[in-house]
């Protein structure tokens, strides 16, 4: 009986013969497999981790994985990166703090050894800044976290799943906010910074900023590792906005996204800017505009977009621009205790237009999960891909009352609760990066964080 050994493991030392006396054909090994028949073995193992291990088995399969990117985009779209948790903002800004970490999936062992040989608690911060370290997330994207310091035009940039890896970014030296126009009113500052994130190469990211002078005046600054950690910020023009951007997003931001928000409806959702393909958008509170970033480094550039007015949110609980299916835009909403969302179509006498995909009613799984059902309904508070956060309760509800943390795949229609928690802050979900650098080939590699 023949069996399938790797070659250089040790073989029976008696010579196997056959039948008719002749000496038996040699043990098939897997090396004789063709190299498309092991990458279709390995696009079957369950996660990265897995695949990691398989690639140090020997070097013939390591330089397999490595050198053949097709595998590397196929891999990722059958495995997407695995959620470890959620980060939790400060909920008082005036108090020092940083964000807190809340695992969401306990009970996988290989998720659980991550978390627990990274640095979650962020004592790196701690250990910098002492008791009065004082930062507020910004963004989670690749694995990575960007964090600011209050009262401060301070980035950090830091991956929590590996402790050493920390950036700094002092948007004070990058010109941001140098404006032509001296005599504007009103002050210079920044509104939103984001991260940017090649799923393939995890050692490649991009941050993309936005600063504003006085109220209707934008520009925006973007920086990639791939140009050289020294680089410069690549800067926009600035760009004159039809509604101010509400410079102050301080206010009340449980309330964005909602219809009845008692702001100003011109007001820009900074917390909105979303990724979809190659462009950043950021929506206005009533949803006739989008501010869009194109993040090219050779040109970056801010322009304004009108939504048609065939969009009607009106009386809908929340909503968030995302994408689905690649790079498609949509919007994701919540009405009572249905969410869906609605495509853009892209050709034909409706390009342009929006139009209902699906609608998922959620209530018998709510109640099932409570034991009631919640007066207002669900609220989406975050969107990564296809995959939409959301809330059964307000943000700084009664804390009596219980709010689950659950996700919903629109592609699978999957629904994962989380675990309950009290919704005192923003949150940002926090993936695993989609690939390894260990699987990169030597010309892809780099340090970010040297």
């Amino acid at each position: 009986m023949s069996w399938l050994v790797r070659r250089g493991n040790p073989r029976p030392t008696a010579v196997s013969m056959a039948a008719n006396g002749q000496p038996a054909a040699a043990a098939a090994t897997i090396d004789d497999l063709p190299e498309i028949l092991l990458l279709d073995i390995f696009l079957r193992l369950p996660s990265l981790s897995d695949l990691v291990r398989a690639a140090c088995t020997c070097l013939p399969w390591r330089n397999l994985v490595t050198n053949f990117p097709p595998f590397r985009r196929q891999f990722i779209d059958l495995h997407p990166a695995p959620l470890l948790g959620l980060f939790f903002d400060t909920p008082f800004q005036a108090v020092p703090g940083i964000p807190a970490f809340a695992p969401a999936r306990r009970n996988d062992p290989e998720l659980v050894a991550a978390i627990l040989s990274g640095d979650f608690f962020l004592t790196a911060l701690q250990a910098r800044d002492g008791p009065e370290a004082n930062w507020s997330f910004l963004d989670a994207c690749g694995g990575y976290l960007l964090l600011i310091k209050e009262d401060e035009v301070l980035l950090l940039l830091l991956n929590p799943l590996a402790r050493w890896c920390e950036r700094f970014f002092d948007l004070s030296d990058s010109r941001i906010f140098d404006d032509d126009d001296d005599d504007r009113e009103g002050d210079r500052q920044l509104l939103y910074a984001g991260l940017i994130c090649d799923d393939e190469n995890p050692a490649s990211f991009g941050i993309f900023c936005l600063a504003a002078h006085g109220e209707f005046r934008l520009r925006a600054a973007v920086f990639f590792s791939f140009l050289g950690m020294g680089g410069d910020w690549f800067l926009s023009p600035w760009l004159d906005v039809p509604h101010h951007p509400n410079p102050h997003p301080e206010g009340d931001e449980d309330d964005e996204g909602d219809e009845d928000d008692d702001g100003d409806e011109g007001d820009l959702v900074l917390e909105s800017g979303m990724r979809v393909g190659n462009f950043i958008y950021w929506l206005y509170q009533n949803r006739a505009y989008v501010v869009v970033l194109d993040p090219n480094p050779n040109n970056p550039r801010l322009f304004v977009e009108m939504i048609p007015p065939l969009l009607n949110l009106e009386g809908f609980h929340s909503s968030i621009l995302g994408q689905i299916n690649g790079d498609k835009m949509c919007i994701a909403y919540s009405n009572g205790f249905n969410i869906g969302f609605m495509l853009r179509q892209e050709d034909g006498l409706d390009a342009g237009a929006w139009a209902n995909s699906r609608v998922f009613n959620l209530t018998d799984q709510v109640r099932r999960k409570l034991g009631y059902l919640p007066q207002n309904g669900l609220k989406i508070a975050a969107m990564r891909g296809s995959i939409v956060y959301f809330t059964t309760s307000q943000m700084f509800h009664p804390l009596e009352a219980t709010c689950w943390f659950a996700c919903l795949c629109l592609e699978s229609r999957r629904l994962e609760w989380l675990f309950p928690r009290t919704y005192n802050g923003l949150f940002q979900p926090y993936h695993h990066s989609s690939w390894s650098t260990f699987l990169l080939p030597e010309n892809e590699r780099f340090y970010p964080f040297i």
